[in-house]
């Protein structure tokens, strides 16, 4: 009760503003006739608002807590990408990767623990693991989904026994269109072009849906395909890290997180200092194609039978080349280095100027000096998806309607990494200024970063990861109407059996411009036979040999496609190119076979198999209380959840490794109830709901697997014996529906989540040298969300002229984290739950006749702790607001012009290590323009 009182006096400013806001639009439409029709003929109720309209007729109608998103037409959704939609629904936030929304958090749960279904069947992860990491990205990828194939997208936010487990957050709904919304057959399609500012590009997009239905009206065949070519283009200056230096002289033990004494403190203030670990720029190009079908077929023989076939394929092909320029300043807290007497140290204990001095020495013996890595990522990532079903409905009787499904889901990543990597060690200096607009690292260095000269090192890296995860499921579902207060009775089981089978092979070659022995360099083979990556020479020769090698393949370099950060604003005027280590100087390398027995990486191989039995019953009762309807839906559902984790123990002392095998196994009761009642019919609705869910880890974190990067010194490790997640959640809501297209709305939340998975980091020791390992653990204590969630919608059709057309709606979130165990690893002081901002709000303003149509739309949400980094620091992201807007023209009865604008203000997006002192991240992507014409016949 404590905490809900708080969030209501935090919130209660801004609740009031909005009343008294909308005060005047709800009393004019209180005065509605009675069957919620505009009063104005010359309003239209279609476009926007129809699309509203519907979204709202679904939540007032549902027995649970649902928000909806309708599209406006066929081919009509009112965003041009899923996750960008989500967001303006209350309590959902987004993560965006190039500028896009990519997959979603529901009241601050992870994007992996929210459950995505396309028509009822599972949506599996395409995201590419990273090359060298143990865990895949189990959330599912939106980017790849068409919104053109959407009718309505669902956000449940209370549970019932009949909903398959794994939302432990939500559960997103994707529905379709399906033949039998229409009984007239239809053809529409788009033709458009996309136009991003910072690449420079202008790509098509077509998208085409044909409905038919057929054999008097029984068969319905729905098809649906788009082809879409993206060129995405975003920039980075980015501090990989933030890190404590040892103080030349003093002992490697004595700079520590516990230790102090012997680490740098320019300030005196008694801890080390903080200074940047691989500052860096990065130009991520991303050439993108996306493919995607969507086919359903209904047969209804009778109003008591129909049988349905519904499969959807989506593809995402990347072809890379991003460009990074790196600085090594040094690769652990032990590291000892010269700082010049110029360094400047702020008010956050971090450098807000350093330069760091190397030894006096031409001829490097190590990597451990000063340098700088010129680095191409190319190669392709393609992400393949497909959800199929088989369904039937049967209504045996008046009474008993039987359902049956069988479904199949599958998605593959493989992520065919090519690395160029060019190195020039040996600076005399490196500096770094952070006294700027924007706190973005402003490298300085004594190298010419357009010239090859100097370049001692270079790799050739191939490392392709596949995953391959599946899912089978059945299941069989039963209603009994009944009469009296107890209205139905629902029961089912569902059998569901995932896989999730990961393999990543590394072939590297590496030429050494200089060695521990003067004047002799090397060239070396990556061999992983041992389990544990060796760096095996292949060949020796004279340094001069050997580094003429180099300049022969890096000379093959260009200077790229643009300057960096130009659709940005860094504060300063810095380096704006560097070479450009393409597929030319790759190719002029030789790309190594990464498909043979040498290049398999073991400790990142693994396998993992899950099967989940479930069943369920539930019954909806309805009771006349106080002369109001009053409805109330109570259920459980078991689940038992069976795990076998199959991988590879690596012995680094012994260089062996062996198969490893791991089972898990756990049950839980899931109650469920959900209250509805009428305090005014179809107008002033009051909810409270009670639900439990659960959720299986995602399986890439329960392998037994160990995957090194040698370049960063970092790693990480699956924990199998992680158990599953559970959640007690409740909702106290009230939801007030003015008319067809107007409501306000509160709803206090809270969520008490068990056993939540956090990232720990250690330091290990491999092969003489420190990497930072990370895993995860299960929380030992739960973590508690409380949360408001104010949302409102209205047409202003009472106003004069021209703003009868219009309308606006607004919604804001309120979430407080508490019992989340992590602290600061050198603060000491409690971080926030991740993925979680404070606050986040939404709004659009629309205007719409019989001809034109448009909105602006904006989008904000608070800081929040994006999760633990190499240096085991948290990136926080910082407060982010976005302006889009849209606007369409009909031109005759079946064909509208239309134009989108995505982040109109170019804002760019900032992150940093736990205190704004230390950014790490400032990243643009620009402006996206969607233009073309929409047509239906």
């Amino acid at each position: 009760m404590t905490s809900h009182s708080g969030i209501w006096r935090r919130s209660a400013s801004v609740l009031a503003l909005g009343t008294t806001m909308l005060s005047a639009a709800a009393s004019a439409q209180t005065a509605a006739p009675a069957n919620n029709a505009p009063s104005d003929p010359a309003i239209i109720v279609s476009g926007i608002r129809q699309s509203l309209a519907n979204a709202l007729n679904t939540k007032r109608n549902s027995d649970q807590v649902i928000d909806a998103i309708s599209a406006e037409d066929v081919g009509k959704f009112p965003d041009k990408n899923i996750g960008e939609a989500l967001q303006r629904i209350t309590g959902v936030q987004i993560s965006r990767a190039g500028g896009e929304g990519s997959s979603v958090s529901i009241r601050g749960v992870d994007p992996g623990l929210i459950r995505v279904e396309v028509n009822g069947q599972s949506q599996l992860s395409t995201f590419a693991a990273d090359v060298a990491g143990a865990a895949t990205n189990p959330a599912v990828e939106f980017r790849d989904i068409p919104a053109e194939f959407i009718s309505r997208l669902e956000v449940v936010k209370s549970a019932t026994a009949d909903m398959t487990e794994g939302g432990l957050g939500g559960t997103v709904r994707i529905v379709t269109r399906r033949p039998f919304d229409s009984k007239a057959g239809y053809l529409a399609g788009s033709v458009q072009g996309v136009y991003g500012t910072l690449g420079n590009r202008l790509d098509p997009k077509v998208a085409l849906i044909g409905s038919r239905l057929f054999a008097n009206d029984t068969l319905g065949i729905q098809l649906s395909a788009t082809y879409e070519k993206r060129s995405l283009w975003y920039d980075q200056a980015k501090t990989t890290g933030w890190r404590n230096v040892r103080k030349v002289g003093a002992a490697a033990a004595t700079c520590s997180q516990t230790v102090q004494t012997g680490c740098t403190d320019l300030n005196g203030d008694g801890s080390g200092d903080f200074y940047p670990d691989i500052p860096r720029y990065a130009m991520y190009r991303e050439s993108t194609e996306r493919y995607a079908l969507n086919n359903i077929i209904e047969w209804r023989p009778s109003d008591k039978f129909k049988l349905n076939l519904d499969t959807t394929y989506t593809r995402g092909l990347q072809t890379l080349n991003s460009q990074l320029m790196q600085m090594t300043t040094f690769g652990a807290q032990t590291t000892a280095l010269t700082l010049d007497p110029s360094t400047v140290i702020n008010a956050g204990n971090a450098a807000d100027y350093v330069k760091f001095v190397a030894p006096a020495t031409t001829n490097p013996t190590s990597t451990s000096g000063l340098g700088v890595t010129y680095r191409n990522i190319l190669g392709t990532i393609d992400r393949q998806s497909f959800t199929g079903q088989l369904g039937a409905q049967w209504q045996a009787t008046d009474r008993l309607t039987l359902k049956a499904r069988g479904g199949y889901s599958w998605a593959r990543a493989y992520n065919d990494e090519i690395d160029t990597v060019a190195n020039q060690y040996g600076l005399t200096y490196i500096s770094v200024d952070y006294r700027n607009a924007s706190g973005a690292p402003q490298i300085g260095m004594s190298a010419d970063p357009t010239s090859p000269t100097g370049i001692n090192n270079f790799q050739i890296q191939h490392k392709p990861r596949l995953n391959l995860q599946t899912e089978k499921n059945l299941q069989f579902d039963g209603e009994y109407k009944l009469d009296g207060f107890v209205k139905s009775i629902k029961f089912g089981v569902q059998r569901r059996i995932t896989k999730l089978n990961s393999i990543y092979h590394d072939a590297t070659v590496t030429y050494n411009g200089y060695t521990s022995t003067a004047g002799v360099g090397s060239i070396t083979n990556r061999t992983w036979v041992t389990g544990s990556a060796v760096d095996a020479v292949s060949s020796t020769g004279t340094n001069a040999a050997i580094l003429s090698q180099i300049q022969s393949i890096v000379s093959h370099y260009d200077l790229g496609d643009h300057n960096f950060f130009n659709t940005g604003n860094l504060g300063f005027n810095g380096y704006s190119r560097w070479m450009n280590m393409g597929m030319a100087v790759a190719n002029a390398a030789g790309i190594p076979d990464a498909t043979g027995a040498s290049s398999w990486s073991p400790g990142a191989t693994y396998d993992v198999r899950q099967k989940n039995l479930a069943g369920y019953v539930s019954a909806k009762l309805g009771f006349d209380l106080f002369g109001r309807n009053l409805d109330l839906v109570i259920g459980a559902r078991g689940i038992n959840f069976k795990t076998l984790s199959t991988g590879y123990k690596i012995n680094t002392v012994a260089g062996t490794f062996a198969p490893v095998a791991y089972t898990g196994n756990s049950t839980y009761v899931l109650p469920s109830a959900n209250l509805r009642y009428a305090l005014v019919d179809n107008k002033l609705i009051l909810r409270a709901t009670a639900t439990k869910v659960a959720a299986a880890p995602d399986l890439s974190k329960i392998t037994p697997s160990l995957s090194l990067n040698s370049t960063a010194l970092t790693g990480s490790r699956g924990n199998p014996d992680l158990r599953p997640y559970t959640a007690q959640q409740y909702d106290l809501g009230l939801e007030w529906y003015v008319s067809k297209l107007n409501y306000l709305s509160a709803t206090l939340w809270r969520k008490d989540i068990n056993g939540f998975p956090y990232r720990l980091a250690t330091s290990e020791d491999f092969n003489g040298q420190t990497y930072v390992i990370t895993t995860y653990k299960n929380s030992p204590a739960p973590v508690q969300i409380n949360g408001l969630e104010l949302g409102s919608q209205f047409a202003f059709s009472f106003l004069p002229g021209p703003l009868k057309h219009t309308g606006a709606s607004a919604n804001y979130t309120y979430a407080k984290d508490s019992g989340f165990s992590t602290v600061g690893y050198y603060s000491g002081v409690a971080l926030g739950f991740p993925g979680l901002s404070r606050h986040s709000f939404n709004t659009s303003v629309y205007y719409e006749d019989d001809r034109l149509s448009a909105r602006v739309s904006y989008n904000w949400r608070s800081r929040y702790n994006i999760g633990l980094e190499r240096d085991n620091l948290n990136a926080f992201g910082h407060a982010y607001g976005q302006w889009d807007a849209s606007a369409s023209v009909k031109i005759g009865s079946h064909l509208t012009a239309f134009v989108d604008l995505v982040n109109i203000t170019n804002a760019q997006r900032t992150e940093d290590e736990e205190s704004t002192y230390r950014v790490s991240t400032v990243e643009t992507f620009g402006r996206r323009v969607y233009f073309g014409l929409r047509g239906k016949l």
